[in-house]
């Protein structure tokens, strides 16, 4: 779920971009997004591949049951591409269209920065907080629990009442 919708309800152009990268990450490295073991501990897919971004290590991501079976560099172009689609700022993901054109080599990958990031932590906490309340089934379909909603959003955006009118 991207976070803009996560955190205000707001589907953006890019939320499909986003979620795209999720599952090529999922892909990728055979596991779910989100795996909780007990009630404190849980295992966010790319939390992990942001560090072994930062470690240099991206190919630990690979799923280890594929064996040497695979090509390294179409790999690690997914890989890249996946993080390009999970930038928490919309405006800073790329577009469908941009995504295949760079999958089929016609454009060069921008290269990934992290301070890209209009969010604090303290709203990406807010929101694994959100996703561990989800898995608990703490939060109602009603959504009554709400998440920051202060501060300088920016960005085109349409919430689900904006597409579905009664």
């Amino acid at each position: 779920m991207a976070p803009e919708y996560a955190m205000r309800g707001h589907l953006t152009d890019k939320a499909d971009v986003y979620s795209y990268g999720i599952v090529v990450l999922e892909i990728v490295s055979g596991r779910s997004n989100t795996t909780c073991r007990a009630k404190e501990e849980c295992f966010y897919l790319l939390d992990w591949a942001l560090i072994l971004k930062e470690k240099g290590d991206l190919m630990e991501l690979v799923d280890p049951r594929l064996g040497s079976d695979y090509d390294k560099q179409e790999v690690m172009l997914a890989i890249n591409v996946a993080l390009l689609c999970t930038n928490v700022s919309p405006a800073v993901r790329p577009s469908m269209s941009s995504v295949v054109s760079i999958l089929e080599g016609r454009t060069a990958i921008q290269e990934l920065t992290p301070d890209s990031s209009v969010q604090s932590k303290d709203d990406i906490s807010a929101m694994r907080k959100h996703y561990q309340l989800i898995q608990e089934g703490s939060v109602a379909d009603s959504q009554t629990h709400s998440l920051s909603i202060e501060g300088p959003w920016t960005g085109s955006s349409s919430s689900a009442v904006d597409l579905y009118p009664d």
